[in-house]
């Protein structure tokens, strides 16, 4: 029991890090705006491809990527909430596993202080201490950024929800 709950903490951390990364976009600059549109785009691109580098390399420090009050929202479990509950997940997950990314943005959209970026990706999540392969998926996610006082994008809200079609009900 206490492997399983500990398996699906580490699935959830696994699932919410890798929704963090993005490679390719496609914009929609506000009118009137888009050299100032194209800057945040490519901020937020530069945030997205550091924070996939340092997930793989193992780097707990890409959870500064998440604002204060940023929340992650996942199927099937309760809402992640604040910073510091982000961060404990994280140090716990990578205590146990080795995940690998990889990110494809699809689009970035920025409209003043907010934007939204959504994509897929693919996670390989490792035991540690094994080797052996805990998950290995494809995904979908969706990020809300929020620009900070100081100007840099942050994280504000996460979802993530599975890519592979639900099963066949059978009546």
């Amino acid at each position: 029991m206490m492997r399983l709950i500990g398996f699906r903490r580490l699935a959830i951390a696994a699932v919410v890090a890798v929704t963090l990364g993005g490679c390719s976009t496609k914009s929609a600059a506000p009118t009137g705006e888009p050299d100032r549109a194209k800057a945040d785009e490519a901020a937020i691109r530069g945030t997205l491809s550091d924070t996939e580098q340092r997930i793989n390399q193992g780097d707990l420090s890409f959870v500064d990527v998440f604002a204060e009050d940023a929340v992650i929202i996942v199927p099937s479990s309760p809402n992640i909430i604040g910073f510091d509950a982000i961060r404990a997940l994280y140090a716990d997950t990578m205590e146990q596993a080795s995940m690998k990314v990889h990110f494809l943005t699809e689009e970035i959209v920025v409209a003043g202080d907010f934007a939204y970026e959504r994509g897929t990706y693919t996670l390989r999540l490792s035991d540690r201490s094994s080797g052996e392969v805990l998950q290995d998926v494809k995904n979908k996610h969706v990020h809300i950024f929020k620009r900070e006082a100081n100007g840099a994008w942050k994280t504000w809200r996460m979802m993530v929800s599975s890519g592979e079609p639900a099963p066949a009900r059978t009546n």
